[in-house]
């Protein structure tokens, strides 16, 4: 995961510590009503969102991202760490529901563990073109880059991949993001490229060497081998041109090709003025790119910028600058300021349409309310996604404290929303009138508590908790309804025997990648979304046949396809029993030979009540001898260029020691199909829960492991040799009634 900027310095160049060699170090029910603290709200039915959705029940993630195919096809990436050497990549074939570790280049063997081919563990980026190919790209250690693409149509059976620089001669960079030029047939081409399509942009921060700061802009039509998508000017003296607008995530128009990126800039650094600035590329007949700012001496000549807007209270970079355009080919941007005092640590959106060539933006409109009531008082890491005509979703990570992010104030921070919808005209373009906005807490409960450390790869030096990395990222599906992903530390785990009250190196809160999306409220295509309410209920139940292996295109296993799961409790509230039907627990040799690697199956259920997540599970092997047993999450905590914490989430069985599970009774019933699991458990063994608990985001799974959780160390960790999700139903949420 990649370092950000230096707290409180704002300068086009951003600082960066470059990373060439590894270092070791050592070691809710009820949903929530739009806010009004001095926002506009739309004249719409209020936003809501389902109950969260846990992305993978074993790994974590900082920086998490989420995209989704033209099928519909949810798929989510993000880092694990220079550490480790890995991403993660996960798909789903149930709208976002559940996800499964994504195969890649072949059906991995022993499939208790796909490790991502490394070296990898930044960054990561996900985009399509039309026809579901999906391109992936991750960072190692800002020197290099690993790409991968999928088949045509697959979007994930199988990949190809391939490394940028990754022999040594680093290109040295950070924050890789894409831009597919892929238009429909029949859209209005005023673009002058004449090659092949989709044409691939591969952008980054050129953190070092020649241009040193700026945007190195790669072109490809593979997806596997790229080229500068810019001219070196000056060859002689190896000068390379890099464009204004790093970190910013850019932006594509499918008319014209052209290239859209935003970041901050100063008077010092020979901007007109202090604030938000865009570069515009245009491609030639080869889809080599001609920025604005491009001076034709291998410089930049920052003047020749649009200006959107003037940020006087501090930089717009604050992780970071987001462009997307929508549908009428209208520009929308958000930004949040950094400055010292938190209280203006406010996020911002503009808008700016075609008809004025991008070039006049709307005035900024604060999106956030910056209210200590609504918990929106500071805030950082806004993320954007447009729609249909002048519609767009700006999230961001808002704290209850006008405080500064990375001071320990015992913060505690939630997922914030504002869909912001600007005046069009008949031709889809913004008029230039005043927004509507619509401001919505998204996360049931905070998702994190103290420090956002904003003091990138610095933040080991100072102590600071990153584990949230950089950003998170909005997208919306095929009805405009809005999909979040974001970590979820509020769990407060730490591997022992470390502690959250002292956190030197190894820092307390493991990053669930959860998703919510949006049930209620008008979407971004300007009708009606609907979805499950997030209100309790006592179960789930799950289609048959879809507990494959590899996740897209692979084959069922029976002894793995989970079809419901439940919870209830006796009637004087001793027990809690948790029930899991599966199409076939009777032959559990069978279910693990068909597993390569697998030594054991697990079905668990997992849930979180206040801040702690527990589990019940039933662990069984080839010879039949299942075990029944409860408790609360565990984790494996991993090192990286941020110092360490949680990787890795485990549900030890029982037997002292690291197996810090209860035993727990149970049965399982096979004289009917499918087949029922239950496992009684004792409620002193998960909290107590009473009759007023309840239990959020709870998912039944099914998994083989190749050993027992309880034996799980960092050695096995960093191997990824970790559980292997086959099945799963999530989520719903659960109270006694």
């Amino acid at each position: 995961m990649a370092p950000g900027p230096i707290e409180g310095v704002w300068s086009m160049v951003r600082p960066r510590v470059a990373v060439w060699t590894l270092v070791a170090l050592v070691a809710g029910a009820v949903a929530l009503a739009p806010l009004h603290g001095g926002v506009k709200t739309a004249d719409a039915a209020a936003i809501t969102f389902e109950t969260p959705t846990i992305v993978d029940p074993i790994h974590t993630n900082g920086e998490p991202d989420i995209a989704i195919d033209p099928q519909g096809r949810v798929f989510n990436s993000g880092p694990t760490g220079t550490g480790t050497q890995r991403s993660t990549w996960f798909g789903s074939v149930d709208g976002g529901h559940t996800f499964r570790v994504m195969t890649q280049k072949i059906p991995a063997s022993p499939a208790v563990g796909i490790p991502a081919p490394g070296p990898g563990g930044g960054d990561t980026d996900i985009a399509f073109d039309r026809s579901g190919r999906q391109y992936f790209a991750d960072l190692w250690a800002l020197a290099c880059q690993r790409v991968a693409v999928t088949g045509p149509t697959n979007s994930g059976a199988t990949d190809q991949e391939n490394f940028l620089g990754c022999s040594g001669s680093g290109p040295g960079s950070d924050r890789q993001w894409f831009a597919v030029y892929d238009p429909a047939p029949g859209t209005l081409n005023q673009s002058a490229y004449t090659g092949p399509r989709p044409l691939v942009y591969l952008e980054w921060n050129n953190v070092v060497g020649p241009g040193n700061g700026g945007a190195q802009w790669n072109k490809s039509t593979d997806g596997l081998n790229y080229v500068n998508a810019t001219a070196d000017v000056t060859p002689a003296t190896s000068a390379i041109y890099s464009p204004f607008g790093p970190d910013g995530y850019p932006a594509i128009d499918q008319v014209t090709g052209k290239v859209f990126q935003a970041a901050g800039c100063t008077t010092d650094d020979g901007c007109t003025s202090s604030g938000l600035w865009m570069n515009i590329g245009t491609p030639d007949s080869t889809g080599t790119l001609k920025f604005l700012d491009d001076n034709g001496a291998g410089g930049r000549d920052l003047k020749k910028l649009v200006h959107i807007a003037d940020t006087p209270t501090g930089s717009p970079d604050t992780l970071f600058s987001v462009l997307s355009m929508d549908s009428g080919r209208n520009l929308e941007v958000v930004w949040t300021v950094s400055n010292s005092n938190p209280a203006l640590r406010q996020t911002f959106v503009s808008a700016s349409s075609a008809a004025s060539g991008w070039t006049t933006w709307t005035a900024p409109v604060q999106v956030s309310d910056g209210s200590t009531a609504t918990g929106d008082a500071t805030n950082v890491f806004p993320w954007l996604k447009a729609g249909g005509p002048g519609r767009a979703d700006a999230v961001w990570y808002g704290s209850d404290k006008q405080v500064d992010p990375s001071s320990h104030k015992n913060q505690s921070w939630n997922v914030f929303m504002s869909q912001v919808v600007f005046p069009t005209n008949a031709a889809g373009g913004i008029t230039g009138g005043a927004p509507s906005t619509q401001l919505v807490k998204v996360t049931p409960h905070p998702m994190h508590y103290d420090d956002v450390c904003l003091q990138g790869s610095a933040c080991i030096a100072s102590q600071g908790n990153r584990n949230l990395a950089d950003f998170f990222v909005v997208n919306i599906d095929n009805s405009g309804a809005a999909e979040i992903v974001y970590d979820d530390t509020s769990n407060k785990l730490v591997q022992a025997p470390g502690t959250c009250t002292v956190q030197v190196a190894d820092h307390c809160g493991a990053g669930v990648i959860t998703i919510a999306r949006q049930s209620s409220g008008l979407g971004l295509f300007g009708t009606k979304v609907s979805g499950p309410s997030n209100s309790p209920v006592s179960g789930l139940s799950d289609p048959a046949g879809d507990a494959r292996y590899a996740v897209i295109d692979g084959t069922n296993r029976p002894g793995m396809d989970i079809r419901s799961s439940q919870l209830s409790f006796s009637p004087n509230g001793s027990t809690l029993n948790v029930t899991m039907q599966v199409t076939d627990l009777a032959n559990p040799a069978m279910t693990i030979a068909s597993i390569p690697g697998a030594t054991n199956v697990q079905y668990l259920t997992r849930w979180q009540m206040g801040n702690t997540v527990y589990y019940a599970a039933m662990e069984n092997n080839a010879l039949n001898q299942p075990i029944f047993y409860a408790g609360a999450m565990k984790t494996i905590d991993l090192c990286s260029v941020s110092a360490c914490f949680p990787h890795v989430l485990t549900y030890p069985e029982p037997g002292g020691g690291t197996f810090t599970g209860k035993a727990e009774t149970g049965s399982i019933d096979c004289t009917t199909t499918p087949c029922t699991l239950t496992i009684s458990v004792k409620v002193g063994d998960v909290g107590g829960p009473t009759g007023a608990s309840l239990l959020e985001s709870v998912g039944a799974y099914s998994l083989a492991a190749a050993i027992q959780e309880g034996a799980e160390n960092n050695a096995s960790a960093e191997s990824d040799t970790v559980p292997l999700e086959i099945d799963g139903v999530c989520c719903y949420n659960f109270r006694r009634k």
